[in-house]
């Protein structure tokens, strides 16, 4: 019997929170490894515990995860919280940080020890796993040896996100309003990073031609005030933009638990991500196994992932921020046309949607990732 310790959030629909719960309940199922958990701060003190985001018997197999006894000495011990640290536990004989880095690079404010990423890293003394390639890059870039780097990339729990049958669709459809539209869907913060701009200005561009075209953008108030990002977004568009999308952005910032999160992937047309920087894009991935076809970035993190069966790629190239770091910048009539693409193109739809599903069920379940991960904390 193998012991792990996980330090990290629960209860909070922060990307970190849904990683470490979906890790932890996949590590439950494994008779050979004894799990406990300990809750580190939330990164604010604006960010309050939410129940009721994962289904019943999942949140209630989260919160009776124990907290580790006294004099325990696990064989591993999993740090997935924010700000990082990358000192050796002492109750673990091998320690771990999970990071994510959007940018290609590591801000003075991601390392808990309050110094510079290159004071910190190139000395690290724990393993740190990064979800994807275009994450790993940031932490190798401030110093970290490539020897104390694995990559391990998340996964979708595939009983929960699976595709409606066509009755359970068209009866979410309605009750979405959604029935005489074709919706375009992303789930975000709504930052910059995430490329609102171009998913109004895209929309805009079609909306006189597609009159059922609708953008359906899904924020976070609660932890990322995404309302007020959104809001400054629009506020950019010019005279004609705005009348173009009058009536055809439905924008949505309370917080949803994951079985409506599902029936929103379940009820559009097509994901659409326009993404500028991303560590890794769960939402591409959970949209993908619920059967919704996806337009993404080309040249970042989802490209770990993405197949061309379910996905059209809009070009981009790298450009760099001054202070922030490295992203991509997608190319606006790309991106225009792969989406016109994806509302007249109904074969593409159908067969996108027939791929994804099993694009997912065969190589990024939660269990591939914990199998992944396992293999590199626990080796013996």
């Amino acid at each position: 019997m193998k012991t792990v310790i996980v330090e990290g959030w629960r209860f909070l629909s922060h990307s970190y929170a849904v990683v470490n719960q979906f890790q932890c309940l996949e590590m439950l199922k494994r008779p050979d490894l004894k799990v406990y958990h300990r809750d580190v701060p939330y990164f604010s003190n604006r960010w309050l515990p939410t129940p009721g985001l994962l289904p019943p018997d999942a949140e209630a197999a989260i919160a009776s995860i124990p907290p580790p006894p006294p004099e325990t000495k696990a064989d591993a011990l999993l740090r997935i919280g924010y700000p990082h640290f990358f000192d050796a536990a002492p109750d673990a004989t091998r320690t771990f940080t999970w990071v994510t880095s959007e940018f290609k690079r590591v801000l003075k404010s991601a390392i808990g020890a309050g110094l510079e990423p290159w004071q910190v890293l190139p000395e690290a003394k724990s393993t740190v796993i990064a979800c994807s390639e275009w994450a790993a890059a940031g932490f190798l870039n401030g110093g970290l040896p490539r020897s104390r780097l694995a990559v391990v990339p998340c996964g979708v729990d595939t009983s929960i996100f699976k595709p409606a049958t066509p009755d359970e669709r068209a009866a979410l459809r309605k009750i979405l309003g959604w029935e005489n539209w074709f919706v375009a869907l992303n789930i975000s913060s709504m930052t910059l990073n995430k490329g609102p701009d171009f998913m109004l200005a895209a929309t805009a561009r079609l909306a006189p031609s597609h009159p059922t075209l609708v953008l359906s953008a899904k924020g976070s108030d609660a932890l990322y005030q995404s309302g007020h990002y959104a809001q400054s977004f629009v506020a950019r568009l010019t005279p004609d933009q705005r009348a173009a999308l009058a009536g055809r952005v439905k924008y949505h910032g309370d917080t949803y638990s994951t079985l409506d999160i599902v029936k929103m992937y379940q009820a559009a047309d097509v994901y659409i991500s326009p993404y500028r920087a991303e560590g890794f894009n769960l939402p591409v991935l959970e949209a993908a196994a619920c059967g919704l076809p996806v337009i993404c970035t080309r040249g970042g993190s989802t490209d770990d992932f993405v197949d061309d069966s379910w996905c059209l790629r809009i070009d981009s190239k790298i450009a760099e921020l001054s202070g922030i770091g490295t992203t991509l910048e997608p190319n606006l009539d790309h991106f225009t046309a792969l989406l016109e693409r994806a509302i007249t193109d109904e074969n593409w739809r159908r067969s996108a949607a027939q791929a994804g599903p099993a694009w997912v069920r065969d190589r990024f379940t939660w269990k591939h990732t914990v199998d992944k991960l396992l293999a590199v904390m626990l080796p013996d």
